[in-house]
């Protein structure tokens, strides 16, 4: 979405919800570009086709409350090593990393940070939440 011409202060990871694809989030990036000019925004697809022309995190077909965060967990490991992969690309900590996420993308973000806390020090969740709640409160990061 926005590569600055000098090294990135921060990095901005944009995640799309079922069924859509990095097309569609990097739109979103767009309006964030202008206020972090100094910024690397990067939208980044769901790893699992969905779809003729989507993506997803994990399948939502025979999803259920006690089946979710099952999934989730199954391909949190890779979420995360993304997240980290741009970070290392960018020479951006995760104290500079925000992660913004539409539908599944906000479910994988906030998640992300139950998971390994220190990932990021923001997140902006659309439309999503987490599958099951955070038995503590980050102190790491600003959701």
């Amino acid at each position: 979405v926005q590569s600055p011409a000098t090294p990135a202060q921060q990095l901005l990871l944009l995640f799309h919800g079922v069924g859509d694809n990095p097309v569609s989030m990097g739109q979103i990036g767009s309006w964030f570009a202008p206020q972090f000019p100094d910024a690397l925004i990067v939208s980044i697809g769901g790893v699992e086709p969905c779809g003729p022309n989507g993506r997803q995190w994990f399948s939502v077909q025979g999803v259920t409350e006690e089946n979710r965060q099952q999934r989730i967990d199954a391909i949190m490991p890779t979420f995360i090593d993304i997240v980290r992969y741009w970070q290392e690309k960018s020479g951006v900590s995760p104290l500079a990393t925000a992660l913004i996420g539409f539908s599944q993308g906000a479910i994988m973000s906030l998640e992300s940070i139950k998971a390994a806390p220190d990932l990021a020090s923001r997140v902006i969740a659309f439309n999503g939440r987490y599958a099951t709640l955070p038995m503590t409160a980050t102190t790491a990061t600003t959701i």
